[in-house]
């Protein structure tokens, strides 16, 4: 078995950019700031980097060039972003460029193969936040002046542990570690190697990375599974983004490798399927529908919110879901996945009322399941129990039910109730062959990634 620190020196030939690389990028990102710069004004303040490239953490072959315009903070949130797709736009006009949505439109183009971003902010001081965005070049000017060259690469190192693992990205549909996270938590532990020994460890009352002392007061009033302090806005929690199911999957995968080095963490991931995966396929429950096409955040937000509350309905009529998964295309199409501990319900279920000490609340329980009831009886706890037969015992049924007459009631996203009611399909691991988008789904719902189960 090699040894750590000869796994590290490989994995680092893996995601450190050459001087070609470099020269090739800055070239790119000089000329494409220019193009920008023309549009300076006394709206447009000034035009500045951000983003890996400019705080020199950027993964080889692997990079976005990031370019903030600040606008003078007296510019409302209409004009703000206007100015930001008209700036954008004009000035990538020669690269066919094109909108992208955050929490205000951005202008996204590629050039020379290179991904570029032009996204507004308000030219603001610290801690006078106006727009989502503002925070950026604050986030940038603290990673270049704390940040060596040695820690830059051990944050590629993390970058790349990150995305093998599946769980590197803030956006809504990765739920992951942003890069700025990724470049606090070297800044924080000093090594690739530390960070994931600090990870390793985490625990309830051992959940918090902040630079600085953090406040005690903000803290208790964060609720995420892994707390982490933004040093430049103590009220500020970037844990909040984090799913947790990536906190989990990055403590197992940090143990799993501490354990057991491998270069196999560096590199893309073939999650395998088990031997008796198709034996699940008659307790999956697939829904397929189109949508008009939005945002990937906006889309994502709604799909995550809309999958735990079906989830919810599903549990709510004795259906046990064991997992859910959304996906989409991000142009059309989406799909819901479920496996439920089983499709099909018995025809009766036991509903167990109070003890019959509680005069009131028995003559409650047999008054509002007299109609339903077909036994009732006291059990060995001296409990009312009655038996009553279930109104669905299908889930395909039920669903289809839900999705049509009783959608209003389901809490699915106010954005998504119409393009499911449209048209969508309903249909069970069993009958039919699984295709396309859906086979994706299934096939990240019951496969496992069995190098962070060491």
């Amino acid at each position: 078995m090699k040894s750590i620190s000869n796994i590290i020196s490989q994995a680092l030939k893996q995601c450190q950019p050459s001087a070609e690389d470099v020269e090739k990028l800055t070239k790119v990102a000089i000329e494409t700031k220019s193009l920008v710069s023309r549009y300076i004004s006394p709206k447009v303040v000034d035009v500045v980097f951000g983003g890996s490239f400019a705080k020199g953490t950027w993964l080889k072959d692997e990079v976005d060039i990031d370019i903030f315009i600040k606008i003078d903070n007296s510019v409302n949130d209409i004009e703000f972003g206007h100015l930001g797709e008209q700036v954008g736009l004009q000035s990538l006009k020669g690269y066919n460029p094109y909108l992208r949505y955050s929490d205000h439109p951005y202008v996204e183009a590629v050039i020379n193969g290179i991904r570029v971003n032009v996204v507004p902010c308000y030219d603001v001081l610290k801690g006078k936040w106006k727009s989502a965005a503002d925070r950026s070049p604050f986030h940038t000017e603290y990673i270049k002046n704390n940040l060596d060259d040695d820690q830059r690469n051990q944050v590629r190192l993390l970058k790349k542990f990150l995305k093998s693992v599946g769980i590197y990205g803030a956006d809504i549909a990765t739920g992951g570690f942003s890069g700025y996270v990724a470049e606090i938590m070297i800044l924080k532990y000093g090594m690739f190697e530390s960070v994931l020994h600090a990870m390793s460890n985490i625990g309830v009352e051992n959940n918090v990375i902040s630079i600085d002392k953090p406040d005690e007061y903000s803290i208790k009033n964060f609720e995420s599974q892994l707390i982490i302090i933004d040093p430049i806005d103590h009220r500020r929690n970037l844990g909040t983004a984090i799913s947790a199911e990536s906190v989990g999957k990055l403590v197992l995968a940090a143990r799993s490798f501490l354990a057991k080095p491998s270069f196999d963490f560096f590199i893309k991931n073939e999650k395998k399927l088990s031997e008796n995966y198709e034996g699940l396929y008659p307790n999956l429950v697939i829904i397929e529908f189109s949508y008009k096409r939005r945002s990937p955040d906006v889309i994502w937000g709604q799909l995550k919110r809309s999958l735990n509350a079906i989830s919810k309905q599903l549990e709510l009529a004795n259906f046990k879901v064991i997992r859910g998964i959304c996906v989409t295309d991000q142009q059309e199409t989406a799909v819901f996945v479920f496996l439920l501990d089983s499709v099909t319900l018995s025809p009766y279920t036991e509903k167990i009322g109070p003890k019959i000490f509680m005069r009131k609340e028995t003559a409650n329980f047999i008054l509002k399941n007299q109609e339903k009831s077909l036994i009732t009886w006291v059990d060995n706890e001296m409990r009312v129990s009655t038996l009553i037969q279930r109104e669905t015992t299908n889930a395909k049924h039920f669903l289809k039910l839900l999705l049509t007459k009783k959608i209003e009631s389901t809490g699915i996203t106010k954005g998504l109730k119409g393009d499911i009611q449209r048209l969508f399909r309903i249909y069970s691991g069993d009958d039919q062959t699984i295709n396309g988008l859906a086979k994706e789904a299934v096939r990240d719902l019951i496969t496992s990634d069995e190098r962070i189960l060491q």
